[in-house]
């Protein structure tokens, strides 16, 4: 079998049967679960499901067959190289829909738990020998500090700059931060246009209109921010512009001013990973607590990861010690040097690449230059993973 790990996506109820399956796929390393959303949506929450989780697998229920149906032709249309799998009870109308649909794998909560282990190895071993899903654009990753003040728009300011840099993606950045918009003054920008500009065009916006709205500095693209107008943006409008970032960039880092607004919980659900920036200091940590558990509830866990900003490394709360109370993993710790950061901001440049700040910065540049956007990955349990296939042909008996 091939070494690559398949995606799955679950569509199902909470109360579909699928104890068995978690119990199989939970001890399997030939694939994850990337999503498993627990209710059937509308086709705009579907396809952020499907987009973020790039599923090889997903996994429909066919509790509600109609609604069922509609996922599937959804799925079908917008990622046809997806193998689907049912869900179902055995009987001619199920059945008949499937072979409407193609969908030739089905499992029922009439099988044993070695079948489900057969058939979900068997699946597996076919789909390993597939290519790899296409990619459906590039990927979104944003920088929400865990407290105002936390360095976050440094962070994504110089790691912006260095990724544009290595020539190996094509980045934007782009500043949502409407309580303050640094990124012009730290790249010293006197943009004509701003954010609020690409949300009027946006029904219109093409490469043409875009050449025009965005800034550059150097190999890097920057779409500064007014601090009024685009408070009031729908979600819509905000929706389709980050759709055209994917269309335009392979990858596209945004620095969110910190307040969990719906213009921000819509960038957010979008992004294929969150960076929380977060200092050591008390009163930031209770924040950072607050806005995990609200993103949490928002069904955000598996995107979030930590950067811990102004590193102390004789303080008291370590990274472990941090990741442990917050349950997520850090990506990175940045030694502090205030000053040096705050004098490169000043200066319209960028910190010193021979610098603590620097090599740094130039890491986490390096970590999302390599195609190594990666959600994050809590501790397994059957409740939360996916991570086996099945297959159910209307010879077996049930």
């Amino acid at each position: 079998m091939s070494g690559r790990t398949l995606n799955c996506v679950l569509i199902a109820l909470e109360t579909s049967p699928i104890h068995m399956i978690r119990e199989v796929i939970g001890n399997s390393f030939a694939l994850q679960l990337t999503r498993w959303q627990r209710e059937y949506s509308d086709e705009q929450a579907l396809l952020r499901t499907l987009r973020l989780g790039t599923p090889d697998l997903l996994l429909v229920d066919f509790a509600d067959s109609g609604r069922a149906q509609k996922i599937v032709q959804i799925a079908q249309g917008h990622f046809p190289g997806t193998e689907i799998v049912a869900l179902c009870e055995e009987n001619v109308s199920t059945l008949s829909a499937l072979l409407k649909f193609g969908i030739r794998h089905y499992l029922t909560p009439s099988h044993k738990l070695e079948e489900v282990n057969e058939i979900l190895n068997g699946l597996a071993e076919q789909l390993s020998r597939r290519p790899a899903v296409a990619s459906t654009g590039g990927n979104i990753v944003s920088f929400l500090p865990a407290k105002p003040g936390s360095g976050a728009s440094t962070i994504v300011a110089n790691t912006a700059f260095l990724t544009s840099r290595s020539g190996m993606k094509r980045t934007l950045l782009a500043d949502f931060d409407n309580n303050a918009g640094v990124q012009s003054f730290l790249f010293k920008l006197k943009p004509e246009h701003t954010l609020q500009d690409a949300l009027n065009a946006v029904q219109d916006l093409d490469g043409d209109i875009w050449s025009r709205l965005c800034s550059q500095v150097e190999n890097l693209d920057v779409l500064p921010v007014d601090l009024e107008g685009s408070r009031n943006a729908e979600t819509a409008q905000v929706n389709r512009l980050l759709q055209f970032f994917r269309q335009m960039y392979d990858l596209t880092l945004v620095d969110l001013s910190g307040q969990l607004d719906p213009f921000a919980m819509e960038t957010l659900l979008e992004s294929k990973l969150v960076y929380l920036v977060c200092t050591q200091e008390l009163a930031c940590q209770h924040l950072l607590l607050r806005k995990v558990e609200r993103l949490r509830r928002c069904g955000l866990d598996h995107q979030m990861k930590l950067i811990i900003n102004r590193y102390l490394p004789k303080h008291v709360l370590t990274p472990e010690r941090i990741s442990e109370m917050v349950g997520l993993p850090v990506e990175i710790a940045i030694e502090n040097n205030y000053e040096l950061a705050n004098c490169a901001g000043e200066n319209g440049s960028q910190v010193k690449a021979d610098s603590n700040l620097g090599r740094s910065y130039r890491k986490l540049a390096e970590i999302l230059s390599e195609n190594r956007v990666v959600a994050a990955s809590p501790k397994r349990t059957l409740l939360d993973y996916l991570t086996q296939r099945f297959q159910r042909t209307s010879t077996q008996s049930t």
